[in-house]
């Protein structure tokens, strides 16, 4: 036996002179056996480099191999099953870990509660596999609980005691052994001929548990020869040692140390001292992890690099690999490698920007599967069954394209599922009977919605059909066992036809060249059957209940990743420090170097903690190191990392993370400043610098994605630099690149404008028969924004409907239940006033529970927020009823009509507006209420509006055509009354009437009359609109109106002086009879000038701003219109007072009457068009527009 110890720093030779050893022994010994033991991530690049070394760029006798692929060969060639081969997965060993913590739970005291976490099995699963490499078994966790005298830590062991042999005797059973894999080995090199006068090489590693050494020492008493490098100095006990666990090479040291001990003088120490690397890397190394650190003496620096966020950062790496690429024929992107010390952060974000640079890559890193189609699948099973068919877990089901359904039949499904409030039990009907827009009377089967109906039945039946069995077999309280679980599943998996189904997509994605996508298809197929496989046969008589298996197949799936094999031999290798450590490349990229992330920050201490480590080493028993050597460690890790370059080094680091928030610099890079190793770091912003834009010029589809940026840039008033004028011509000239250069180049045409809609589509869309009909809401929404109008009512757009019961619902229901009980009150002859207390109370109560009961589709609800909901809107319904029958007992008005239609059918007639060339318009709509009073002959009308929000009109609403409402039913009202009495009907007032119960705020507490009189006066319960300014008129309509003086009523909100007169703060809430005439006449004026407009197709983006206030904010099309300030303009309105918005109106009508036509609206709106807030809850009325 001869054993060799090669050290020396990082990149002194020892690879090298390893490599050259083996070629020696391959010319010297032919046919004996070598075996190269490296880490396992770096076999496949090492074999590719010693094939590569070697004169016949090959070898046969040499068997490069990591501790894993060690044990499958020496099992492979005594022909026995080892650890490689054991018949548990980790999953099924910590599925036993999880019966076993059940089992003993009773037995625990401290661990009890822990053992219930779904993660606290995998992390005593680490436990134990740490307590295996170290050689700590059960026994000595109990020796050892009665050494030390920490009583928390003597529980601890003790527990740990008691759950880790109660483990061993439940692998024993099923015939495994809790040993760890590489004691295994060691049980089988001695058999093996692989080690028949064998040469042993062990290059790249740096640190060893016990049972590595006890392999390690099996390996070099059988061999021949046996050489080991480890990276350390020339002079190792010249270190100061002092501090070892802290010193940069304490893990070396210990490698070092355990050698001496076991072979002393018998060990042959070759010393190297060789350089790799420029001169800057050399330097680094030599000087920066020196103790103390020395500055930088050489000329040159180290390239760092800052990114506005690590988008921003990666894509400067890869302009930089492409720099590297085009600067040398022989450069290759195999010499280039990325170095990270974990790869989730950049895993992702470098594979998109990697991708867009058309740059090969491999990231070496297992992929998580809990996403795949098949987990959602699973989890979603299991969901369905704990939630009751919920609405969520059924769609995560249906949309995994595992479900018998295509998309299109999910979306219909989903889409009637949300309008109608379909949830939990509503599933396990045997049909949905729930049509849109039906009312009672009609016919079901001949109803326009009765084929959807039909589609939605026929495939709820068909996921019925196969989850009902599921349900019904998984919701029993009892449980099963782990075998009927098992068997369970796998037929769901049959009857869904899944391996089919993956087997397609693997092809398909295998087709496309996705191999990412193919490989996780296969994997993840096989994981779940072995997962099936396990809970049949580790829990095969164990009783399970749905939360368990909930638990396991949670932990199951954490399990699940899928690995990759390398695309091609060229690629830039992204790899993480622990993965890479022990290979080198001509150009290394090291990223990441922010404050916790690299060097990284250490977590949780674990199960035990470090004092408890150092207690249990007094006591004899030696575990890994903890968090805080480990973060001493971290310094190495960095070490390695920035010696791992023969040629080039850069540094690389993040200003802001995904979400904007800052991240700093590492120290490292601030004491690497300070010592003078990099340069200033070099910004790469989030746009594009003027003076930087032929950096970013590289592929023609990259650089084409950004030529947009650049036509924005040339909108703002900004030169564009040549150079994308150039490549705009050429990619003109290219068949191959003109399509993209199209979509990209949409910028310099598209102004977001919408052209003039021909005449035969307004005439299809709005004219179809001659004239153009709708309501006064339609009109409002197209003086808001011409685009909405057109996206609403003539595109025929509009949002999915989601069932609820929010502000919309709630004041359609409560305007349903005071149109019902005003109904009742008029087929009776009374008025409000007529009721008593208990009558009013009855009433609300019934007619409440029948509309509750419509409204609910003739169901019961189990929401207790709904249920909650529903029992405020009733006490807003009571309290707005007791407030009109205290009003209608102040008042002299009576209730005439309600929910009275003009132009529908046995209603009044429409408003007809003409609009020239023989078309007209045709408006019609629906008024809440209309109370009347007459006196000396003459009879005057209040039209009320019920409104569940803050609605207000002001003249410069009208003016504007933003709320034209009002005054449109007193151009409905007042013919029809004319028609119908024969006489003429006077305004005494238009108003808002509040549906809602608001908290009024009070000082202080206060009795019940003072709370009244106080709601009394608050602007949350005042009725707003126009008054008639006739004093003696508003006594009428209130009683009470005078007493109020300086104060406001509820009802006729208008403060008076001493004298009776009316206050000058309400003079703009009161109008003459010839001032209501004047807003009428105007309204009909704005009503026929916003016709025109929509019949000559005049539908620009031009929403209104007024105040600051846009229609914008609650708008359904914003994605449609897709408002840009920088390409459309709002249509800013002036502000007006009462008086000037009236004397607008005046000179408006003049003109008309004197037919001055030309551009009447000129000194109106800015534009051809308006504005909007009314979005079905217009956002400036506040509520639901009932009238419309």
């Amino acid at each position: 036996m001869s054993i060799s110890v090669y050290y020396g720093r990082a990149g002194s030779g020892k690879t090298r002179a390893v490599y050259e050893r083996i070629r020696q022994v391959m010319t010297d010994c032919p046919g004996e056996p070598i075996i190269l033991l490296v880490p396992e991530p770096a076999t496949y690049r090492v074999e590719r480099e010693l094939a590569e070394f070697m004169p016949e760029k090959g070898f046969t006798t040499v068997r490069v191999v990591g501790f894993g692929r060690l044990g499958y060969q020496v099992y492979q060639s005594i022909g026995s099953k080892g650890a490689g081969q054991s018949s548990l997965s980790s999953f099924g060993r910590s599925m036993l870990l999880r019966l076993v913590m059940k089992r003993k739970q009773k037995e625990l005291g401290l661990l009890e509660q822990a053992t219930k976490r779904p993660e606290f099995s995998s992390v005593l699963q680490q436990l134990f596999s740490e307590f295996r490499a170290f050689r700590v078994g059960p026994a000595d966790l109990e020796r050892g609980a009665e050494t030390v005298k920490n009583n928390v830590l003597q529980k601890k062991l003790r527990e740990l005691a008691i759950c880790m042999s109660a483990y061993e005797e439940e692998l024993s059973r099923h015939g495994e052994r809790d040993i760890d894999p590489i004691m295994e080995i060691v049980e089988a090199l001695p058999q093996s001929p692989l080690m028949e006068n064998s040469h042993v090489f062990i290059d790249g590693f740096h640190w060893f548990t016990p049972t590595h050494y006890e392999l390690i020492y099996t390996l070099f008493d059988l061999a021949k020869e046996a050489v080991i490098t480890i990276d350390l100095p020339m002079a190792p006990k010249a270190l100061n040692l002092a501090r070892r666990g802290e010193h940069l090479f304490s893990r070396p040291l210990e490698i070092y140390d355990t050698l001496v001990d076991r072979y002393g003088s018998s060990i042959n120490w070759v010393g190297f001292d060789g350089k790799r690397g420029p001169q800057i890397v050399q330097e680094l190394e030599a000087n920066y992890f020196a103790s103390p650190s020395k500055k930088n003496t050489t000329d040159a620096t180290i390239p760092l690099i800052r990114g506005y966020n690590r988008e921003r950062e990666a894509d400067a790496v890869a302009r930089r690999i492409l720099a590297y690429i085009e600067s040398a024929e022989e450069a290759r992107y195999r010499d280039v490698c990325i170095m990270l010390r974990e790869s989730e952060t950049y895993g992702d974000t470098l594979e998109k920007v990697f991708a867009r640079y058309g740059i090969p890559h491999f990231i070496d890193r297992q992929r998580p599967m809990k996403n795949h189609p098949l987990g959602e699948l699973l989890t979603a099973l299991f969901d369905i069954v704990r939630h009751n068919y919920s609405r969520d877990s059924m769609f995560l089901l249906l949309k995994t394209d595992l479900m018998p359904l295509s998309r299109e039949a999910v979306d219909e499904l989903e889409n009637y599922v949300l309008e109608f409030g379909i949830d939990h039990y509503k599933w396990e009907r045997e049909s949905w009977p729930y049509l849109r827009g039906f009312h009672e009377g009609q016919d079901e089967e001949s109803h326009v919605d009765a084929p959807r109906r039909a589609r939605v039945n026929k495939a709820r039946q068909t996921i019925m059909d196969i989850l009902s069995p599921w349900f019904d077999f998984a919701a029993n309280a009892e449980g099963h066992t782990g075998a009927e679980w098992g068997t369970q599943l796998y037929g769901l998996l049959e009857i869904l036809q899944v391996p089919e189904r993956l087997y397609e997509w693997a092809k398909d994605a295998e087709t496309i060249g996705d191999q990412e996508s193919k490989a996780s298809h296969e994997q993840m197929y096989n994981a779940v059957l072995s997962f099936i496989d396990e809970i049949s046969m580790v829990m095969k008589d164990e009783i399970l209940t749905l939360d368990e298996m909930m638990l396991l197949l949670e932990e199951g799936l954490s399990d699940v990743n899928y690995s990759m094999i390398p695309p091609s031999l060229d690629h830039v290798v992204i790899t993480t420090i622990e993965r890479g450590y022990s290979q080198w490349w001509p150009k290394v990229f090291v990223m990441g170097l922010n404050q916790g992330v690299f060097p990284q920050s250490m977590g949780d201490e674990g199960l035990i903690k470090d004092k408890e480590r150092q207690e249990l080493a007094d006591a004899g028993i030696t575990l890994a190191e903890g968090a805080l050597p480990k973060a001493f460690n971290e310094n190495f890790l960095l070490y390695l990392a920035m010696t791992r370059a023969s040629d080039s080094l850069t540094l690389s680091y993040a200003g802001s993370g995904e979400d904007g928030t800052g991240l700093e610099p590492s120290l490292v890079v601030k004491r690497l400043e300070s010592l003078g190793y990099v340069d200033q770091a070099v910004d790469i912003p989030l746009s594009i610098a003027p003076d930087t834009e032929a950096d970013y010029v590289w592929r023609p589809l990259q650089s084409l994605s950004l030529l947009s940026e650049r036509w924005g840039a040339l909108f703002s008033g900004y030169e564009v630099n040549p150079l994308w004028w150039g490549l705009y011509n050429w990619a003109r000239e290219s068949e191959t690149y003109r399509p993209r250069l199209a979509e990209v180049s949409r910028g310099i045409r598209d102004n977001n404008d919408v052209p003039v809609i021909t005449q035969d589509l307004v005439n299809g869309l709005f004219l179809s028969k001659g004239y153009m009909s709708g309501s006064v809401t339609r009109l409002e929404r197209y003086q808001q924004c011409p685009f909405k109008f057109y996206a609403q009512y003539g595109l025929k757009l509009e949002p999915r409907p989601v069932r609820s019961f929010g502000a919309p619902e709630i004041g359609t229901f409560l305007h349903a239940n005071l149109e019902r009980l005003g109904n009742y009150l008029l087929e009776n002859n009374k008025q409000w006033r007529d009721l008593d207390e208990e009558e009013q109370e009855n009433l609300c109560r019934t007619v409440a529970d029948e509309i509750l009961q419509e409204n609910q589709l003739g169901e019961e609800t189990s929401d207790a927020y709904q249920k909650a909901i529903e029992q405020r809107v009733q006490r807003t319904l009571h309290v707005t009823v007791d407030r009109l029958v205290e009003w209608s007992k102040r008042s002299d008005f009576d209730t005439k009509y309600l929910e009275q239609d003009f132009g529908r059918q046995g209603g009044w007639d429409p408003i007809r507006v003409p609009l020239g060339k023989d078309r007209y318009l045709r408006l019609i709509g629906q008024i809440d209420r209309i109370d009347e009073y007459t006196r000396d002959g003459q009879t005057y009308g209040m039209v009320i509006d019920y409104k569940s929000g803050g609605a207000h009109v002001t003249a410069q609403d009208v003016y504007y055509g933003l709320k034209l409402q009002l005054m449109t039913y007193l151009l409905a009202l007042e013919p029809a009354y004319g028609k119908t009495h024969g006489g003429s009907m006077s305004p005494a007032a238009v108003v808002y009437s509040y549906v809602k119960n608001p908290k009024i705020p009070a000082d202080a507490p206060i009795s019940y009359e003072d709370a009244v009189s106080l709601a009394n006066e608050s602007d949350a319960w005042q009725n707003s609109g126009y008054f008639s300014d006739d004093i003696e008129l508003l006594t009428h309509i209130d009683n009470k109106f005078l007493s109020y003086g300086s104060k406001r009523g509820p009802y006729v909100p208008i403060a008076t002086k001493k004298d009776q007169t009316i206050s000058s703060r309400d003079l703009r809430k009161v109008k003459s009879t010839g001032e209501f005439d004047i807003m009428c006449r105007y309204t009909n004026h704005v009503m026929a000038e916003t016709g025109r407009h929509i019949g000559e197709g005049q539908f620009p983006i031009k929403p209104y701003q007024l105040n600051g206030l846009r229609p914008c904010t609650f708008c359904d099309y914003r994605t449609v219109c897709r408002f840009d300030s920088s390409r459309n303009r709002y249509n800013y309105l002036s502000k007006l007072s009462e008086d000037d918005a009236l004397e607008r109106m005046k000179e408006v009508l003049n003109d008309e009457n004197s037919d001055n036509n030309g551009n009447r609206n000129n000194d109106r709106n800015s534009s051809n068009n308006g504005n909007n807030n009314n979005d079905g809850n217009n956002s400036s009325e506040g509520g639901e527009n009932h009238g419309c």
